[in-house]
């Protein structure tokens, strides 16, 4: 419930009592301090806070207790020669290891215009062949062509399988409608 009306000082004092707390003593400034500016802090001494080294003037560490699996967390501190040591044996073995240039790698799973556009030519020609109406084993040649040059940059050209879609969409429209131009039903429409 909220009260009706604020209580004294004396009042809250008289209820402090009661609860068993100290009494507050009032701070009661005068008007005359008001105009004055504050006093500045005193300075703050910095303590510097201790620190843990794992030195060589420090005491080693405690042996770890015995484990079932091998850990390769190193019990004691290493000097620097024998860090000097181990980043020496893993930059040898770094350059005897034959590594790849990015760039060489990309173009590699890159195919050459010397690869697709031949495919492009050898679809676009078995079309034109079965236009003119050849013998069907020019087209059907070029069109076998065709598509193993597609299926080697599906497989073996990562980067280039769009090359290779495009070019599975060339060869089975020319399939598609060189076996309508050939099949025997159509050779007397109109």
């Amino acid at each position: 419930m909220i009260p009706q009306k604020k209580k004294t000082p004396e009042e809250i004092a008289a209820l402090r009592e009661e609860m068993g707390l100290p009494p507050v003593a009032p701070a009661v400034e005068s008007i005359s301090h008001i105009d004055e500016p504050p006093a500045p802090a005193p300075p703050r001494e910095i303590k510097p806070k201790p620190t843990h080294s794992l030195r060589k003037h420090d005491l080693p560490l405690a042996p770890a207790p015995a484990s079932s699996h091998r850990t390769e967390i190193p019990t004691s501190r290493q000097d620097q020669r024998d860090i000097n040591q181990v980043r020496k044996r893993q930059a040898l073995a770094a350059l005897q290891q034959p590594s790849i240039d990015p760039v060489t790698h990309i173009r590699s799973q890159t195919a050459s215009p010397f690869l697709y556009v031949p495919g492009y030519l050898l679809a676009v020609a078995a079309a034109i062949t079965t236009y003119q109406g050849f013998l069907y084993i020019t087209p059907a040649a070029l069109i076998s062509l065709s598509a193993i040059i597609m299926l080697y940059m599906a497989w073996r050209k990562p980067r280039s399988r769009h090359h290779a879609a495009l070019l599975f969409i060339v060869v089975f429209l020319t399939l598609a409608f060189g076996t309508l131009h050939y099949a025997p039903l159509f050779q007397n429409a109109p």
